[in-house]
């Protein structure tokens, strides 16, 4: 059985530097988190450059099925797809790419 995220799609504003950077820069939050999960920050950033909304599916799907989190590849779309900048807050807050200090 899977966990959950730790925080909800809309909990976005629980971090400020998150938030802003996840809603301001997408992109470069998405390259980010690719870096925290092992991939390549440049190729994900350019990847969320050209394809703004494909890249945060992929990612949240890729950091859900690493962290053994519930959930669906459709899950995963409907969340890129309609809230893209909270999707991508979300998963970033849950490898810790934006941590308080």
């Amino acid at each position: 059985m899977g966990k959950e995220f730790k925080q909800g799609l809309f909990g976005c504003c629980g971090n400020c530097k998150n938030c802003c950077c996840s809603f301001c820069c997408p992109c470069i939050t998405v390259g980010k988190t690719a870096e925290k999960v092992g991939d390549g920050f440049v190729v994900w950033c350019l990847f969320g450059c050209v394809l703004p909304v494909i890249a945060p599916i992929f990612m949240r799907n890729k950091v859900r099925q690493k962290n053994d989190i519930d959930g669906s590849l459709l899950g995963d779309i409907l969340a890129g797809w309609c809230c893209t900048c909270c999707a991508v807050s979300q998963f970033s807050s849950e490898v810790g790419v934006y941590m308080e200090r």
